[in-house]
């Protein structure tokens, strides 16, 4: 494995933390929201919400993707039989 997949791997890794800290912490300030007198709020919070849901879910799925190529990554080039 060249030296920089092991680099990228961490920055990744780095990125990765950071985007599902931000989304669990705009959750937080939006479940927050909820509890206003507000009824606009009320709903824009709950919107929120479900768009911070879909963009984990898609950011779950971009981690499934990256440890595949992780995992191909660490366990070298395929050898074929000579054909």
């Amino acid at each position: 494995m060249p030296s920089r997949n092991p680099q990228l791997a961490e920055l990744l890794s780095t990125s990765s933390h950071c985007v599902a800290q931000l989304t669990e912490a705009l959750t937080a300030f939006s479940l927050e929201l909820m509890a206003s007198d507000d009824p606009a709020v009320r709903i824009a919070s709950r919107r929120m919400v479900a768009r911070i849901a879909a963009i984990r879910s898609a950011f779950d799925r971009q981690l499934e993707a990256e440890a595949a190529c992780q995992a191909i990554g660490a366990a070298g080039p395929v050898d074929h039989p000579p054909g």
